[in-house]
């Protein structure tokens, strides 16, 4: 099987068999940046699947069993989130390399900073971010929307939530897309991913600053809300926020701008959604639901801490796991006719934003800016198709998304 490199480069060939497949598979393979054709033959060969590629690795294919190992952490430590692993901070990153106790006291101290009350409290300037994101598109009939607008939402509700002026968009981008296409993929070991760090770690370290010296009284951004919180009777450090602001950043920014990717790109394909979400506006949150469920974005890597067997093989203490979430979207076992889109199922089930302690701290601001994108987006721009003779080009990564998405408007 032949397919076009993710890069948007020569054809790469696959390999020959599903059991070849599944011996190379990695996020990062040219000829499997649209995995959702490989998922359902992975499937196929079994519940608990082992590739070789990063040093080796077992893949969980059946939704139970990645729900599963994501509810019981002291087995599937989070400790190594990606395969291979990489360290990009000194310290663990908070508070998703955590486990146990330590876990759990990050997380009680920075679930409020993300909780629905928040989320309502900024949606007026949400929804103010996502119109001004479109309205200079309209006049020019076409756009490319990964650039133009799914990745300009994210950063500018980053902004909103963190209390980070909005003149902070632009040095934020370039940080961000200097450390993901430059800095990460020219490190040679940690000490280099470290050092690439350097220029956003003191963008955040700077705006806590600010925060410090503005106050914080009356504010509920998240800058002033840490600064007076508490971790395990203290005040966190500077190190410990500026460690949480910038996972926050990494978890929030690439995932939503993939996912607005994905959802844009059915729609886009699909013009009788685009006139359900015109006229019955108040069906767009059930539509992000199904749309999530048939293409979350997120993989993540566990480390497992003592053996353990499952469906008869054994995964060692120190052996590493994949959860490809789409993988549980798609599980016939669970979803009927999991590869139709249906905005009429009873309940979606779906793990897009994770499931366990580890369930994903910002699910209910990213959802919100999904939310807001259709309702937005649709009140300017009520039809759209792919612009002819223009390809999305997909990538698997981490956050499984399109590198390009070009819309051609009415």
């Amino acid at each position: 099987m032949t397919v076009v490199d993710g890069t948007g480069g020569p054809a790469v060939q696959a390999p020959a068999t599903p059991e070849e497949r599944a011996r190379h598979w990695s996020l990062y393979q040219p000829w499997l940046q649209d995995p959702v054709e490989y998922w359902d033959e992975l499937r196929e060969l079994g519940p608990v699947i082992r590739s070789e590629e990063g040093g080796g690795f077992w893949i969980l294919t059946r939704y139970e069993d990645i729900e599963w190992a994501a509810r019981n952490p002291e087995i599937f430590s989070s400790a190594e989130l990606v395969i291979p692993h990489r360290q990009l901070f000194p310290e663990k990153q908070i508070p998703i390399q955590l486990d146990g106790e330590e876990h759990r006291q990050w997380r009680r101290t920075l679930s409020n900073l993300f909780d629905p009350r928040v989320v309502n409290h900024f949606t007026p300037q949400l929804r103010q971010a996502a119109a001004e994101a479109v309205e200079p598109l309209v006049a020019e009939g076409r756009t490319e929307f990964i650039r133009d607008f799914a990745t300009v939402l994210p950063a500018e509700a980053f902004l909103i939530n963190f209390g980070i002026g909005r003149e902070h968009l632009q040095p934020l981008l370039d940080h961000k897309h200097w450390l993901r296409h430059v800095g990460i993929p020219n490190a040679r070991n940690d000490e280099d991913l470290r050092k690439a760090n350097q220029p956003l770690w003191q963008f955040f370290s700077d705006a806590v600053d600010r925060r410090r010296e503005e106050g914080t009284e009356g504010r509920e951004d998240v800058i002033s809300k840490l600064l007076e919180a508490e971790y395990d009777g203290r005040r966190p450090t500077q190190d410990e926020m500026v460690n949480a602001l910038f996972v926050s950043m990494l978890a929030s920014l690439d995932t939503t701008t993939s996912a607005l990717g994905l959802i844009f790109l059915y729609l886009a394909e699909h013009p009788e959604v685009q006139d359900v979400i015109r006229t019955d506006p108040e069906r767009i949150p059930t539509i992000v639901e199904e749309l999530l469920r048939h293409s979350p974005v997120s993989s993540t890597g566990r480390l497992v801490t003592q053996d353990v067997e499952r469906h008869g093989v054994t995964l060692r203490k120190g052996d590493r796991v994949l959860l490809s979430w789409g993988l549980s979207g798609l599980d016939p076992q669970v979803f009927k006719c999991p590869h139709q889109v249906d905005f009429e199922r009873e309940s979606t089930r779906q793990l897009a934003f994770g499931i366990g302690p580890h369930r994903c701290l910002g699910m209910h601001v990213a959802r919100r800016i999904l939310q807001i994108a259709l309702e937005e987006w649709h009140t300017r721009i009520p039809s759209y198709r792919l612009t002819p003779g223009s390809t999305p080009v997909h990538h698997y990564s981490p956050a499984r998304g399109v590198h390009n998405l070009d819309l051609t408007f009415g």
